[in-house]
């Protein structure tokens, strides 16, 4: 009970306390989000909650966690991350040397943490995948995934750090499941930082003008940590009796990776970069359909939970891990083919609101 209570609000207190404490150092060191460009919020806004909550991390495992384990590569991958994402929101980065740096943060994950894939379980319904030399490589591979889908939905407030929310909430109710009392406990830990900056990145009466961004230091951090827990939790390795079948990881991130993949397949069918920035994600199509943001952001947060809910409970009820994802993979095509039609069906709805003002 008191991880559950104690622990995240202790924590959260002490993001509230950092970000009250960076934000004036934000704007003396000029470490703000100006808008411009694809960037529509009015003022500069301190980018200073992804340095809040890796500092309640920190802070959090000290107090409450034994850090003499694997999770030390943990803590350096996070910390990594978060300097190379302050880095880049001061000066910028080039996109190779953000996957660079994503990549060695991989490494600290599979080489000095030990934690990679090594089953994909039993989605084709024939027998459990085992991935041999291919463990550590497919790793790599979904770490930079994850990563990226985190920054590339750190596009309103509360969205990237409200899905991070969904998803370590569901985490903290696996990892106790099957008996993983440590992992258990860090991912009570991010919940309870990330409650303490979404006091000051959702809209909300307490916010008042204390306003701050995850910046890339928190998307980045917050990526790298999800996925090391969906890996720690669904490999035998790292669990006691049983672990979580993989496929329910992917239900947990399910707009995330959803998103992600409707994105890139676009852009690519288009003939552009499919790592280049637009404003063509899920949250950029519904707010141009003149929805309120916020409307936005908590229809997403709830389909999110609600993807993970389906995950839980079909794993739960006995569902075969192969018609999972099938259900997940209709899921993504669905969504992958209205997506495909959005801008025209956009058009349209804005031409029908604009006749009837």
């Amino acid at each position: 009970m008191f991880d559950f209570f104690w622990v995240p609000v202790i924590v959260a207190l002490f993001t509230a306390v950092a970000v009250r404490m960076l934000r004036p150092l934000a704007f003396r060191g000029e470490l703000l989000d100006r808008p411009g460009g694809r960037k529509r919020h009015s003022g500069a806004v301190p980018l200073v909650g992804g340095i809040a909550i890796t500092f309640a991390v920190w802070a959090g495992s000290f107090a409450f966690v034994r850090v003499a384990d694997y999770h030390v590569a943990l803590l350096a991958g996070v910390t990594m991350l978060a300097v190379v994402g302050v880095v880049d929101d001061m000066r910028g980065m080039s996109p190779l040397a953000k996957l660079c740096a994503q990549l060695f943060a991989a490494i600290l994950m599979t080489s000095w943490g030990g934690v990679f894939l090594s089953s994909l379980g039993d989605v084709l319904g024939k027998r459990e995948i085992e991935l041999t030399n291919w463990g550590i490589p497919l790793t790599l591979f979904a770490v930079v995934t994850v990563v990226n889908a985190t920054n590339m939905m750190d596009g309103l407030d509360g969205l990237a750090g409200g899905l991070a929310l969904t998803v370590f909430g569901w985490l903290t109710y696996l990892s106790g499941d099957v008996g993983n009392t440590t992992a258990q406990r860090y991912c009570v830990i991010f919940v309870g930082a990330l409650v303490g900056f979404l006091v000051f990145n959702l809209p909300n009466p307490l916010r008042g003008r204390n306003r701050v961004f995850l910046g890339d230091a928190g998307s980045l951090m917050l990526g790298f940590a999800i996925v090391w827990f969906t890996v720690e939790l669904s490999q035998p390795a790292y669990n006691y009796g049983r672990h979580v079948p993989p496929v329910v990881m992917l239900w947990l991130l399910g707009v995330l990776l959803i998103d992600l993949l409707a994105v890139t397949v676009r852009r690519a069918m288009a003939g552009r970069n499919p790592l280049s920035a637009d404003r063509t994600h899920l949250h950029h199509i519904l707010v141009r359909l003149d929805l309120p943001p916020a409307i936005v952001v908590w229809a997403i947060l709830l389909i999110n939970a609600g993807f993970g809910a389906i995950g839980v409970i079909a794993w739960k009820s006995g569902v075969p891990e192969y018609l999972m994802f099938l259900g997940f993979l209709m899921v993504a095509a669905a969504h992958l083919a209205i997506m495909q039609s959005a801008p025209r069906f956009v058009r349209r709805a804005r031409r029908m609101l604009s006749r009837r003002r």
